[in-house]
């Protein structure tokens, strides 16, 4: 018997498995339908990158959702692929300072794995211990389109002084017309412990709106030198 399960909505409670990859697809998708109207209220905006920061209550968990437009001329899509389908918690260990380690527990079937990440809060806040199930998959090899989800995974804390912080989130990046990506992204957290989550969520717009340039400009030297290397090498 298979430990795969028909995901109902997302959540913040750890699962012992997986959802199977069809329905945590088409739980993605439902939401998505949903913006930006159907309830979603919006929270920030920065017009440089066409950016729309929403938030809703989605069954009495606060979800963000960030929209955002990107030429594909400076950022190709092979580039978000290569850093959020590829290898997306070992990428966010590089451009994001919070994330100070993600360590593989276990590959699934369906493309799950499931990660352990350590996380580091401003002081006085001490750091937090994630475990995660992680989904990067494309449905259609044809299309230029792939969707990264991630879950909570019941596994026991690293050491027992860590506090257990939860998320699940969503990416959909896709290709549409003018040569433009779509970057579509939703999220819900809870860091725990002595951190309100009425502060965690105050911040959340503004880390969303901040979050884009950094993962461009890693994208640019990460993959921009890289190719750059290749072309003069090749002539």
């Amino acid at each position: 018997m298979s430990d795969f399960f028909e995901i109902q909505k997302f959540g913040l409670d750890p699962m012992a498995h997986p959802p199977t990859a069809e329905s945590a697809l088409a739980l993605v998708d439902k939401i998505i339908e949903t913006l930006p109207k159907q309830g979603w209220k919006l929270s920030k905006s920065d017009p440089a990158y066409e950016a729309n920061v929403y938030w809703k209550y989605i069954d009495s968990e606060l979800w963000y959702s960030r929209t955002t437009i990107h030429d594909a001329n400076t950022h190709p899509f092979e580039w978000f692929k290569r850093t959020f389908s590829d290898k997306h918690f070992e990428n966010m260990t590089s451009y994001y300072e919070m994330v100070k380690e993600a360590t593989l527990v276990e590959e699934k079937d369906q493309d799950w794995k499931s990660f352990y990440l350590t996380y580091l809060l401003p002081p006085p806040f001490a750091e937090r211990d994630i475990a995660s199930w992680s989904l990067a998959v494309t449905p259609d090899e044809k299309k230029d389109e792939f969707y990264v989800i991630a879950l909570p995974a019941d596994l026991p804390l690293q050491t027992e002084t860590t506090t257990r912080g939860v998320y699940s989130f969503f990416n959909k990046i896709r290709k549409i017309d003018d040569n433009k990506i779509e970057w579509i992204m939703g999220q819900t957290s809870d860091m725990r412990g002595n951190l309100p989550r009425w502060v965690q969520n105050y911040s959340i717009p503004g880390v969303l709106i901040g979050d884009i340039p950094v993962i461009l400009k890693w994208m640019e030297d990460t993959y921009g030198e890289k190719e750059s290397n290749e072309e003069v090498a090749a002539e």
